[in-house]
């Protein structure tokens, strides 16, 4: 009877096991609908089931970031002092040292032993098993989708507690569990993405810094602050300077690197407590609170122009980029966010007019010379259209032969309020506003129909020169310009030749040379000007598929009296001669100059002692009645070229 007696109280103990653990599955349900925090979710389920199951310790296991053990992070239970701490190897080289834990884990299905120190599987764990009085055990792998992510382990007491009965109470239990967790999963990527969102609609997803919307918030508050304490504060508006001529050339890629850079440095630039954002584009703004002076802000600005301009290196080529700041200071510049932004504009745009690479504080008088501003570019949007734009022509000199060989064209604005108005008050604005495309295609156009009505006029055939501005040189529609003009006119292409400068070609040299050697086919030819003032690199001149060398007038002034300017001048022309360019000087206005050059082999000259730019009616007389001839000419000086018709 007695062992029918033993039979009856495990079958007793084992349907009381079954009904507590159904308990303690409720009380797990209970659990995940109240637990805020995963810790307390653990916490609750362990203490749940192993009062449900009157077990000697329930633990839960998770696997570390590097995969390498599961560490228990909640246990509860007789037993529990032993487990907690507890690291089990997740190495399948040593599947003995895995327990039911790491089984269950690594197979991601329920590892279940009635008899733990009979199971050959799990010798390594046999002495510390004994220690806890452990006869029983079962781990369940906790699954985040199919991925494993710790395993929740259940110890007995008792041989044979793992009932299918009782395991199919505990997988359900542990499917509640791995519920709970993807529900805290759903909640934390729902307050990431929510994150998230704010940051991207109060951050440049580019640089990282404050976005202009965040930017005002900050500036208001910083204002209110000033106001409050009574502080001086700063405002800074940073402004690249030819950021668009680079972005264009290098590619968007490389200029947003470089803008990624630049607030890089700015930020390292800058204290913890001052605000460095991004309004768009090439556009960023300092807040410096609590400032003392304007001598503070001045130092600043300089160190933050001299952390601009520190060369970086896009593509394998070292290049420089400079910054115009405009300052507006709290309370003397404005009393409210929106007055200091306009202001600190203001100034910027005035330190980019007078020469880029500085910084200018606003003034009163700044608000005046701004409206001019905005009046002029309108204006200059019109000009086209009101037919405001003229040419003039200015001959060039052989002074071998003293005969004309060609003209360039220069543009001029006959505004209707301020008169004729040269390109230096003009064109800088047309580059960057973005103007100076349609008007040097306008300009190519003109000029080139110009040349061919003298033509049909009997005026001999010279070159005509037209200048591209540097955001013409880097257009896209550059060479279906030059096409379409030469289809539409009847240009001679070997007649036209394009006027660029050294800084035009040095930012992008290769994409330079594809451009040049691009006009070289189609016959026109091509002119380097203002020699000298620029990079002078001789190794990458040579490179250039050029016919002309045009030596700058800053050199021609004070020849043949200045030393360094006869050395320059002297050396531009030798280095012509080696690459059998044509060499031109720009500038002449003295017969001292003119006979320097002469004895120097310099090819052509231009400039006031011949004729100072002149409308297209104009030159039809020159060619016949020279109108400034000089003594050092030849009797024939500033009769036609023939041998201009078919240049060399």
């Amino acid at each position: 009877m007695l062992p029918h007696k033993n039979s009856g109280s495990a079958a007793v103990r084992a349907q009381d096991r079954l009904t507590r653990t159904l308990a303690a599955l409720c009380a797990t349900n209970e659990a995940i609908m109240r637990a805020k925090t995963r810790p307390e979710l653990f916490q609750r389920v362990c203490e749940a089931a192993v009062l449900g199951g009157n077990f000697t310790s329930t633990t839960i296991a998770l696997a570390r970031p590097d995969g390498e053990v599961l560490e228990a992070v909640s246990t509860a239970g007789p037993a529990a002092d032993r487990v907690k701490g507890l690291q089990i190897a997740l190495d399948a080289r040593h599947p003995d040292k895995l327990g039911v834990g790491g089984i269950a884990f690594r197979s991601k299905r329920p590892c279940v032993t009635n008899d733990y120190l009979a199971d050959k599987r799990l010798m390594h764990w046999h002495d510390h098993i004994r220690k806890t009085g452990t006869k029983s055990a079962a781990g369940w792998p906790l699954l985040r989708g199919d991925e494993a992510i710790g395993a929740l382990i259940f110890m007995s007491s008792e041989l044979g507690t793992f009932t299918p009965e009782l395991n199919d109470l505990l997988q359900r239990l542990v499917d509640n569990v791995s519920f709970g967790l993807e529900n805290f999963d759903r909640a934390e990527d729902k307050l990431q993405a929510d994150a998230r969102i704010k940051y991207l609609a109060t951050h440049d997803s580019l640089t990282d810094l404050p976005n202009r919307a965040m930017f005002v918030e900050l500036l208001n508050a910083s204002v209110n602050t000033a106001q409050r304490y009574k502080q001086k504060l700063a405002l800074l508006f940073i402004d690249l300077d030819r950021f668009k001529i680079i972005n264009d050339t290098l590619g968007h890629a490389d200029g947003d690197a470089l803008l990624v850079e630049i607030a890089s440095r700015l930020r390292q630039t800058m204290r913890e407590s001052d605000l460095v954002a991004r309004l768009s584009g090439d556009e960023f703004v300092v807040i410096l609170p609590a400032v003392v002076d304007e001598q503070e802000v001045a130092v600043v600005a300089r160190k933050l122009l001299s952390a601009v301009m520190k060369p970086l290196t896009l593509r394998g080529q070292e290049c420089r980029v400079t910054a115009s700041i405009g300052v507006a200071l709290y309370p003397e510049h404005g009393n409210d966010a929106q007055t200091l932004t306009k202001n600190a504009d203001v100034a910027m745009y005035l330190a980019k007019e007078e020469g880029k690479n500085d910084f200018r504080v606003f003034a009163d008088n700044m608000k005046t010379q701004s409206v001019e501003r905005l009046m002029l570019e309108t204006n200059l949007r019109k000009a086209l259209e009101r037919g405001e734009l003229v040419l003039l022509y200015q001959p060039k000199i052989d002074l071998r032969t003293g005969n004309i060989t060609g003209v360039e064209a220069l543009l001029r604005w006959n505004q209707r309020d301020l008169g004729m108005l040269p390109p230096t008050q003009f064109m800088p604005l047309a580059e960057e506003t973005g103007l100076i495309v349609p008007i040097g295609r306008w300009v190519l156009q003109t000029a080139c129909e110009q040349h061919m009505a003298w033509q049909r006029d009997g005026v001999p055939s010279v070159y005509m020169a037209v200048n591209l501005s540097p955001r013409q040189f880097q257009h896209e529609d550059l060479l279906r310009d030059i096409d379409e003009v030469l289809a539409a006119t009847g240009m001679p292409p070997e007649l036209l030749e394009l006027e660029i400068t050294e800084g035009m070609v040095m930012q992008n040299t290769d994409r330079a040379i594809e451009t040049l050697t691009e006009i070289k086919k189609r016959g026109v030819r091509v002119s380097l000007d203002d020699f000298g003032t620029g990079y002078s690199s001789l190794t990458l001149i040579k490179r250039f598929p050029i016919d002309t060398l045009k030596i700058d007038r800053s050199f021609i002034r004070d020849l043949p009296s200045d030393t360094d300017d006869k050395a320059i001048a002297d050396a531009i022309i030798g280095l012509g001669k080696a690459l059998s360019l044509t060499i031109v000087a720009e500038g002449v206005e003295t017969t001292e100059q003119e006979g320097f050059l002469r004895n120097h082999a310099c090819d052509e000259i231009q400039g006031y002692l011949f004729s100072r730019p002149v409308s297209a009616e104009s030159i039809p007389a020159l060619f016949r009645f020279p109108t400034v001839p000089s003594p050092n000419l030849q009797p024939h000086a500033l009769k036609s070229s023939t041998a201009a018709q078919s240049p060399t």
